[in-house]
């Protein structure tokens, strides 16, 4: 009750109903008109006085302040603008989304019964700046066996996703540095990299990554790769280039590497190669990844692991940013690599993927495509290339694929530079494709293209 006298009162100063310096009814007298307690009056009186609408003179009663009349409507009952509005399609081609039916819920959800029990009050404190040292331990050993990596979990630092921790690399690094990107490459990288202010520039790759010899023409200090699942052409670097690579870094103080390991866990055919930095001996890799990729995008975990001059800087001058992922998770994510689960899942996943791109990619060379269409890179990672033989632009491609309701991505727009000569190039995503869906995405590319 004393609430909504409040409100009204409020709104009666607020519109300039009730002027400044204007005496309000005692408590007494405006409780008697309205048939109330003085004890509601009283309540919403305090509040008034507490936010500042009235005052209170001794021994002659409550006042109005003056306060600016509002104009243009009532506070907070305007109509939202709809700034960001998600759109359905009948297949988005862009991205890979993970198959929920693929997530070990049952097991995640024991393994985080048991953190809650095990380690109970711990969750109540706060993260070091680095994360929970059972996670950056358990990485490390991961590290080890999956990618031959000898790192110390002193060296680890975990972070709310790559983006948020490319963007503390970009501080630690500082502003006197110029990135080198591939091209085609990654786009968003370069957009955080604007965001920065950082200067940069793209590189050019052959069949082998990124080239060398472009590094030193251009002045590059920082040479950010993606050599074991090159996104979008999927090459894998070969230990030839990987050693160049290092040696360009070593030959000038200041050189650093920095190696995005993107899609390294669903390597289709054959081992993954070690990582660059298992192979660095100058302490110039700065290594980089998710588990975004391979559990569910929403657990935002990813990870960085510095050489030892950086993690000293780090240390100085950057340990006062809070560690931005959960302890809750930390422990989660801990016990779910310790306990093999981790491993397991990433086995069955690579299989599941494996079966669902021979049988996708056997689907479109049975069909009426493959007389216009060749695949391409159809053993890297959850992705393939489709080349089509057409005469529209790869604007109109697109145009015309969305009005069918498929969202798809060309090579070219990964491009930084000749783009023309990857015409016709699609990047097809299909990690969550059925086989519904893909036939009546075929169906819609023969409407397009034939």
């Amino acid at each position: 009750m004393y609430e909504y006298l409040y409100e009204l009162i409020k709104e009666d100063i607020a519109d300039g109903k009730l002027k400044a310096d204007e005496k309000l009814p005692s408590k007494r007298g405006l409780s008697q008109h309205l048939q109330i307690s003085v004890k509601t009056v009283e309540n919403a009186y305090e509040q008034l006085l507490l936010e500042g609408y009235i005052r209170s003179e001794e021994k002659r009663g409550y006042y109005v302040n003056k306060i600016a009349v509002v104009t243009g409507g009532a506070p907070g009952y305007a109509a939202p603008v709809k700034r960001f509005q998600e759109e359905t399609y009948l297949a988005d081609l862009t991205a890979n989304n993970i198959r929920y039916d693929r997530f070990p819920f049952a097991t995640w959800a024991k393994v985080m019964r048991e953190t809650l029990t095990d380690y109970n009050t711990s969750l109540l404190k706060t993260v070091p700046f680095n994360g929970v040292l059972q996670l950056r331990e358990a990485i490390a050993d991961h590290l080890n066996r999956y990618r031959g990596m000898q790192v110390s979990a002193d060296h680890i630092i975990i972070g709310a996703g790559t983006e948020y921790l490319y963007n503390r690399l970009l501080q630690l690094l500082g502003p006197d540095v110029k990135f080198g990107v591939e091209n085609p490459g990654y786009r968003k990288i370069t957009k955080i990299y604007d965001e920065n202010g950082v200067e940069w520039d793209y590189v050019n790759i052959d069949d082998k990554g990124m080239k060398v010899d472009e590094l030193r023409m251009k002045d590059i200090n920082v040479a950010h790769v993606s050599p074991e699942h090159h996104f979008p052409i999927g090459l894998v670097m070969p230990v030839a280039r990987r050693q160049e690579l290092l040696n360009w870094a070593a030959a000038e103080p200041g050189r650093y590497i920095i190696e995005d390991d993107f899609d390294c866990e669903f390597r289709m055919q054959g081992k993954p190669i070690p990582s660059i930095q298992s192979r660095d001996r100058s302490h110039r890799v700065i290594y980089m990844n998710t588990f975004s990729k391979t559990m569910v995008p929403s657990l935002r975990i990813g990870y960085m692991v510095l050489p030892e001059k950086l993690m000293e800087k780090y240390i100085s001058t950057m340990n006062f940013y809070s560690c931005t992922v959960s302890g809750f998770e930390q422990y989660a994510m801990a016990a779910f690599i310790e306990k093999g689960y981790f491993e397991r899942h990433i086995k069955r996943l690579v299989n599941d993927y494996r079966g669902r791109r021979e049988k996708i990619c056997r689907m479109f060379r049975e069909s009426r495509l493959s007389e216009i269409s060749t695949i391409y890179q159809d053993d890297a990672g959850t992705h393939f290339l489709l080349h089509v033989k057409t005469s529209l632009s790869d604007v109109e491609i697109k145009w015309a694929v969305r009005q069918k309701g498929i969202l798809i991505n060309c090579l070219s727009e990964y491009c930084f530079a000749d783009a023309d000569k990857y015409h016709g190039i699609l990047v097809i995503h299909y990690s969550d494709m059925d086989e519904a869906t893909l036939k009546l995405v075929i169906a819609a590319f023969e409407e397009i293209f034939l």
